[in-house]
């Protein structure tokens, strides 16, 4: 057991840098995109790692939103990403939109 106190100080400060190094990152994207402020680290990551994947981002949007609860969506097509014909509020308002929207990662 000697040199486990050593081994968890190493591991605890490795930790803190992997977690500055991530919060220097999300910042990153915050800049770029400021509506992710509204958003917490936990929520902004399962939104960044399922960009290609709209359907899973969908939950997210009221966070980011005022009152966009989801997206009509359209297939693109066969290795074509999906496009965003409408969006619907929280009261089931929906709004369709007069260009579609490519969501494409």
């Amino acid at each position: 057991k000697e040199g486990l106190l050593k081994q968890l100080i190493g591991m605890n400060d490795s930790l803190e840098k992997i977690q500055k190094a991530l919060d220097k990152y999300l910042e990153t994207k915050r800049q770029i995109f400021p509506r992710f402020y509204f958003v917490s680290n936990d929520d902004l990551l399962e939104i960044l790692g399922q960009s290609k994947n709209p359907q899973a981002v969908q939950v997210h949007l009221l966070k980011c939103f005022d009152n966009i609860k989801s997206l009509e969506l359209q297939s693109g097509g066969k290795n074509r990403p999906q496009d965003a014909i409408g969006m619907y509020s929280t009261d089931k308002e929906y709004v369709h939109y007069a260009a579609k929207v490519t969501l494409d990662g």
